[in-house]
């Protein structure tokens, strides 16, 4: 019985399965498809969160327009960018769309639709998922291993993709940090706190790396 992360397995196990015949087999991704955009990056970390996934209730988008609102009163240039598709759920796309002009974040907030994500991970500063409900979201590890730290919901495998899964896992580091659900302003304080401290953010960036590259190459997986 194969699962992508423990918690799956420990739900599995709570179910009735035989412990034995149980096994783990995380996502793993092209690691130096990625790694090759770390020198791309532009020295100074810029002041850009990236949300890459769907527009629709599930990925609770306008949490994280909440949070960029507190954000924008700490550090005016911020940038929030959504990237993926609007069409599944074309109401709730509306209604984020709305409450940027209601948030009067126009200039911080910003829909790209479908987009190359090469293109966007070098001039992303923080990736982050509001989701209520993922798995292991590959754009996570393919975040990880362009180096940069990630903010994410306590859902699926995110919790140990950040903070590790094994004791050897752990003593990494954290490569960014996890927060309760629908909670814009945890989102916001993590957000501010990583961005306004760059020693931190690099330390994040290395655990990340680290992490992505010892635990989730494509080659593990295969």
């Amino acid at each position: 019985i194969i699962s992508l992360f423990s918690n799956a397995r420990d739900i599995q196990l709570n179910y009735g399965a035989v412990e034995n015949k149980t096994k783990i087999i995380a996502n793993g991704i092209n690691i130096k498809k990625y790694n090759s955009l770390i020198n791309k990056r532009q020295e100074k970390t810029p002041k850009v969160i990236t949300l890459i996934g769907r527009v629709v209730p599930i990925k609770d988008i306008k949490t994280f327009i909440r949070a960029i609102r507190v954000v924008a009163n700490n550090i005016a240039e911020i940038e929030g960018w959504i990237v993926g598709p609007e069409d599944e759920d074309k109401e709730d796309a509306m209604e984020c769309h709305h409450m940027v002009d209601i948030f009067d974040l126009q200039k911080n907030v910003k829909f790209f639709g479908f987009k190359n994500i090469e293109e966007i991970l070098p001039k992303t500063g923080i990736i982050t998922l509001t989701s209520i409900s993922e798995g292991m979201p590959l754009i996570l590890l393919e975040g990880f291993a362009a180096g940069i730290p990630a903010v994410t919901t306590d859902v699926g495998a995110c919790r140990e993709l950040i903070y590790g899964s094994s004791d050897e896992d752990k003593k990494i580091g954290k490569s960014g940090e996890v927060v309760p659900i629908a909670d814009p302003t945890a989102l916001a304080k993590s957000y501010i706190e990583i961005l306004g401290d760059e020693s931190l953010w690099k330390d994040y960036q290395k655990a990340a790396i680290e992490r992505v590259n010892k635990y989730y190459n494509e080659e593990i997986f295969f």
